[in-house]
């Protein structure tokens, strides 16, 4: 049974939609995602994965259809070596997008805009599986006075941006959030009181099949959930 502080909860916000991801986190390296409306309050509980989530280095896309992390797998695979980071579809871990890593000096990355994003990496073998149609890996190099913000696509075009991404990435204060967690508790504040949105403490792995798996449907279902490969983290 899981202790209220035993579990952590990481929120990332969706800045143009009223979407975020929560990677619940407990015990130690079994993290669920889930993604939750905060207008209205509704939940769509999501994958699980067993492994050390950097939570520092995820991010969401602005529209919140889009979900980046870095991930320390700790096992060769064939598809990743020990580190990685992946692009998926919220709620969901199952990757779309895979940059390998192999250690964890960098790895992870920002959404530029709904569809764009940097991947911190120096390996850079490339996304590996090429399934996150409809966004683009772009670069970041050191700012001139005809690219302001050193965003470029990988032929060294300029990215240019919208009025609302460009605000964002120079510096524009970003709305208050009126919430807050503690433990595996998430609150919504007013002043000086708080109101309780949600209790996920007492929350217990399941194997959860992502529906846009494209992989073949194993044998023993409880090995589907990873997002890798077939194999079950243990």
């Amino acid at each position: 049974m899981n202790t209220p502080h035993s579990v952590r909860l990481h929120l990332y916000f969706a800045r143009s939609a009223s979407l975020a991801v929560i990677l619940r986190q407990g015990p130690s390296r079994a993290y669920r995602m889930i993604l939750w409306n905060h207008a209205d309050d509704s939940f769509i509980d999501g994958q699980w994965l067993k492994s050390n989530i950097y939570a520092e280095r995820c991010d969401i896309s602005p529209d919140g259809r889009w979900f980046l992390y870095f991930a320390l797998d700790g096992r060769q695979r064939s598809s990743a070596l020990w580190s990685f980071t992946a692009i998926s579809r919220p709620p969901w871990f199952t990757a779309l997008a895979l940059y390998p890593q192999g250690d964890t000096w960098g790895g992870g990355g920002r959404f530029v805009d709904a569809k764009r994003y940097t991947v911190d990496t120096a390996l850079d073998p490339g996304d590996t599986l090429g399934r996150a149609t409809g966004t683009e890996r772009v670069f970041r190099g050191t700012p001139d006075t005809h690219n302001t913000l050193g965003f470029h696509h990988r032929n060294g075009r300029r990215v240019n941006l919208r009025p609302r991404d460009r605000a964002f990435w120079e510096g524009a204060e970003e709305p208050e959030r009126p919430f807050e967690t503690d433990g595996g508790r998430l609150y919504r504040t007013a002043g000086a009181s708080r109101v309780l949105v949600r209790d996920f403490t007492d929350m217990q792995f399941e194997p959860i099949r992502a529906p846009y798996d494209w992989r073949e449907e194993p044998e023993d279902p409880p090995t589907a959930w990873h997002p890798l490969d077939a194999e079950e983290g243990q």
